[in-house]
């Protein structure tokens, strides 16, 4: 039998789906963005998603992490925090000290509430929500996300967000996630898998507008001396499925992202053995560039999937 508990983290409240017998532990910190901070499956001894320790490790060392965090209304960066909509100017702060741009969004630390939960023998899920009449003076739309994550017997666990547009004009969006995994060996000891795609030219960590096509990892591909901090396009409208996995077989992950997730970022943070797989509406700066940017009518909703199952198996 599932269970879902509350808890605390530091002074954040949390979430923690477990299920002692087939050992699966989930914790969600749903008040600083919806994070997952924790997966074990099958008692592994270690994380599947790299987290936070502790609360000073979350709000006070790392706050612009945002790791496994939703992101929205863009992902990664808008230009020096400026765009137009409708013929007037916004302006949104440079919110990160590293960066010139509005980085990763309005909602990576902002606190969700508990719609609804269930738990029973098969599954467990919750449902965690955010509401806004104007967030923010650079983004005043009324609009509402909740975000739904369900997991099974089998460790699979996905995650839906719903967009709904409470605003009288369209609402300008992309939405996101930040997920970070982690294998608990060296990059160099893991290979990944992903299907041939576009690789989005970058300046400055902004798209140019110009692609190429991308086949290295068709093939499982070895991440050592890899350093990834990439944009992916997927053209073909259908689901797309990647696996990270060790080299010695005891720990892999698949993780798939469906249609509506077009773009993916790829990235290896220097500071710690894992991999970040975002999936993306759309690519960075997507406010002035239009790429991928989505736009939802007044009183519509929509929403978008990812997936993801580790396996454990001590050697």
């Amino acid at each position: 039998m599932f269970q879902i508990n509350k808890q605390k983290f530091g002074q954040l409240d949390a979430i923690e789906i477990s299920h002692l017998t087939q050992g699966i532990e989930l914790q969600i910190i749903h008040t600083f963005g919806a994070l997952i901070n924790k997966f074990v499956v099958n008692n592994s001894p270690f994380s599947f998603i790299s987290g936070y320790k502790d609360f000073d490790d979350l709000v006070e060392q790392h706050p612009f992490f945002s790791r496994s965090a939703k992101l929205f209304p863009f992902p990664n960066r808008l230009d020096k925090g400026q765009y137009s909509y409708q013929s007037i100017d916004y302006q949104l702060p440079a919110n990160f000290p590293w960066s010139e741009h509005a980085v990763h969004g309005l909602l990576y630390n902002q606190p969700f509430e508990i719609i609804s939960s269930q738990a029973t023998d098969e599954f467990a899920t919750i449902t965690l929500r955010f509401s806004t009449d104007a967030l923010h003076t650079g983004y005043p739309f009324a609009f509402q996300i909740d975000i739904t994550y369900l997991i099974n017997l089998n460790g699979e666990l996905s995650c839906t967000t719903s967009i709904t547009n409470f605003d009288q004009r369209p609402l300008p969006f992309g939405d996101a996630c930040h997920p970070y995994f982690s294998l608990d060996c060296p990059l160099k000891d893991t290979r990944l898998s992903m299907p041939s795609c576009q690789k989005l030219a970058l300046i400055d960590d902004l798209p140019s507008g110009e692609s190429h096509d991308f086949s290295d990892f068709e093939m499982p591909h070895s991440l050592i001396n890899t350093t990834l901090n990439d944009c992916f396009e997927f053209t073909h409208n259908e689901p797309v499925t990647l696996l990270f996995e060790r080299a010695d077989h005891s720990a892999k992950l698949t993780f798939s992202q469906e249609a509506g997730y077009r773009f993916l970022q790829l990235y290896t943070p220097p500071s710690e053995a894992s991999l970040a797989m975002e999936p993306m509406t759309c690519p960075s700066n997507a406010f002035n560039n239009h790429i991928g940017l989505l736009f939802l009518e007044s009183g519509e909703s929509t929403n978008f999937t990812w997936q993801c199952q580790p396996q454990y198996t001590p050697l």
